[in-house]
Formats: C-alpha cells, structure tokens, sequence
C-alpha cells in the first residue's frame, strides 16, 4: 500500500505493506508492544476494530487458535 503521512513537519510518501492480525481484544496490548519493540516505525500504526459479529465458526475459530498453548 502507499502511505501519505506528515511526520516531522515533512510530509512523506512510502511504500508500506498492512498486515490484518484476528486475534482476542485482550491480546491487544501484547501485540501493540511487540510492535513498539520491533517496528521501525518511530510510532507503528496498531489498531484494534471492534468485532460486532461474525459467522459463529469463524469465531469459535479464533477464540480456539488465540489461546494459551
């Protein structure tokens, strides 16, 4: 994708790829430290949609594979 942004008082225009995570709402502050830590990106774009429904197999889905192992 491209990514438009000012930074710096510049504005800048760059490649950048987006990568979609599925995952529980409560494993949102680990992912956002992880990209803190390993992005780099000064500030990475991290957000986290609100999941209103969905189809119940995809979501059991989810709720299986995000689990401790």
């Amino acid at each position: 994708m491209r990514a438009v942004y000012r930074w710096d008082g510049a504005v800048h225009d760059d490649p950048q790829a987006r990568v979609g995570l599925h995952t529980r709402a409560t494993l949102v502050p680990a992912i956002v430290e992880r990209a803190r830590a390993e992005h780099p990106d000064e500030v990475p774009c991290v957000i986290a949609l609100p999941l209103t429904g969905g189809h119940p197999d995809y979501l059991a889905w989810v709720a299986t594979e995000t689990r401790a192992p």
